[in-house]
């Protein structure tokens, strides 16, 4: 498929790398080389700042495109006849500045499957030429920009410990289909705050208790102390899944859609293409294995006394616990809505126990926001050459392509 629009050889847009906030001011300068222009016919330099938040879902053989204006700013720069190059020189720079809106939703791609959806942004050098059959040339600048967080800004900024909120999540398993319950109990420790800034170590703590089914103590004895009963704790941090889960609607006119996928995983098995890992090292706590008299009676599974107390008919349970601590930091596009697209985040914490339906799954609606309320300079980010696409925020490859035909919807406007 053509492209609806061409490079120029005879433009080029020059800006600070950065990670852009809204309500920030975009400065820079458009480099003109004078004997391309007169190559390219170009009539006139205009600088466009635009955004958009673009769905595309296909049913059975019906496509349907919903594109919504952001931000939409235009700046005639240059045109024919205009200023030229000083003597013994064939390039002319301009300068330029640009203000963002004060309320814009993050960059934001997700195109692997169908339904498809984008929030983009982009600065472009577009050469105007006569004629609706003469392709405009350009040169496009994609742009990752972020809401303005104070409240993310400030947490970040504090330093301090806010305490602790603890979430948490029992249920019963056993072996097979028949036999006693044991117990399985999971819980999320983080700090005690209602956001999830960007680009912040964010402390967390997982413990994993299990109790086994009540029995004779002479029965307990006969197992080997050191180790595991059923159900096992994990005894390695990867033993535990923990991951960012991301949810997304999308809207297209009468279309809609919603999927959700791992954003980062931060503990456990790591599919291709997803951020992850901890931020900081992995602690563990010395793995605990303890008994546990029971209190007093007991009904069993058939519903008969157990027998408490002392001896070896005495009846109890053991008691297993894990527990790991560590630090992960996040880079994803915060949690945000818009008319067609709508982000939202958990944290999941899966447990897997031996047996067919055992896992333990704890989930934990959290709001993630950008932290920031400046721009963020390349050389704070993740120390890459300049000349690569900035990756700090985590977007595809794709959202930094120049040459997607999309950046052209406004080809002759």
């Amino acid at each position: 498929m053509l492209s609806r629009f061409t490079s120029s050889s005879a433009l080029t847009v020059y800006i600070p790398p950065a990670i852009y906030v809204a309500g920030s001011t975009i400065e820079g300068e458009v480099e003109m080389r004078f004997p391309d222009l007169q190559d390219e016919n170009i009539e006139e330099v205009q600088l466009r700042l635009r955004g958009t938040s673009r769905t595309v879902i296909t049913r059975d053989k019906t496509t349907l495109i919903e594109t919504i204006p952001l931000v939409r700013d235009d700046l005639s720069i240059w045109s024919r006849g205009g200023a030229y190059p000083l003597p013994g020189s064939n390039t002319l720079r301009v300068p330029f500045s640009f203000t963002l809106p004060e309320q814009l939703p993050p960059s934001f791609h997700v195109r692997r499957f169908d339904p498809k959806g984008d929030v983009r942004y982009s600065l472009s050098a577009v050469g105007v030429r006569k004629g609706l059959l003469n392709l405009n040339k350009r040169h496009v600048v994609p742009l990752a920009i972020l809401p303005k967080d104070e409240l993310g800004a400030e947490l970040k900024a504090a330093h301090a410990t806010h305490g602790w909120k603890s979430f948490q999540k029992e249920d019963r398993i056993r072996k097979g289909l028949w036999g006693d319950y044991s117990k399985v109990h999971v819980e999320l420790s983080l700090p005690d705050i209602p956001v999830l800034p960007l680009f912040s170590d964010i402390p967390f703590t997982i413990r994993v208790t299990t109790t086994t089914a009540p029995l004779a103590r002479s029965k307990a004895d006969a197992s080997p102390s050191d180790k595991p009963v059923f159900p096992p704790v994990p005894v390695v941090p990867d033993g535990v899944q923990f991951v960012l889960e991301r949810k997304v609607k999308l809207r297209a006119n009468v279309f809609t859609d919603k999927s959700s996928r791992d954003a980062a995983v931060f503990l456990g098995k790591r599919k291709s293409g997803i951020r992850g890992g901890c931020a900081g090292p992995i602690e563990t706590e010395p793995a605990v294995k303890e008994w546990v008299p029971s209190e007093g009676h007991e009904k069993d599974a058939k519903g008969e006394d157990t027998k408490g107390g002392e001896g070896l008919d005495a009846t109890g349970s053991w008691l297993q616990r894990a527990v790991f601590h560590s630090t992960f930091q996040l880079d994803c596009p915060p949690t945000f809505a818009v008319q067609n697209i709508e982000t939202s985040y958990q944290l999941v914490v899966k447990v897997p126990f031996p047996g067919i339906g055992n896992d333990l799954k704890l989930e934990v609606p959290v709001t993630v926001t950008s932290g920031v309320v400046e721009p963020i300079p390349k050389e704070q980010s993740d120390g890459e050459d300049a000349a690569s696409p900035l990756t700090t925020l985590d977007l595809p490859p794709a959202y930094w392509d120049p040459d997607d035909k999309g950046w052209g919807d406004d080809e002759k406007d």
